[in-house]
């Protein structure tokens, strides 16, 4: 029988965005927070990928990563 683990982690910190919240006002500011947005969740993805943890689903606010038990 397969094992798992898992890793609940919030969407905030895969993404790693800043914590003002401002309302960004100009086109190309709001183009550029999504746009750094994107590279940190890429990021982040990598780097959990390459510990062996797999994105199982997304709820919410937060991402569920499994990885088998050996």
């Amino acid at each position: 029988m397969e094992r798992w683990e898992y890793k609940v982690v919030s969407t905030d910190v895969l993404v790693k965005r800043p914590q003002d919240h401002d309302i960004a006002v100009y086109k190309e500011e709001a183009d550029s927070r999504r746009e750094n947005a994107r590279g940190n969740l890429e990021d982040s993805l990598v780097s959990l990928g390459e510990d062996g943890w797999e994105l199982a689903t997304i709820t919410g606010e937060f991402a569920i990563f499994k990885k088998r038990v050996s």
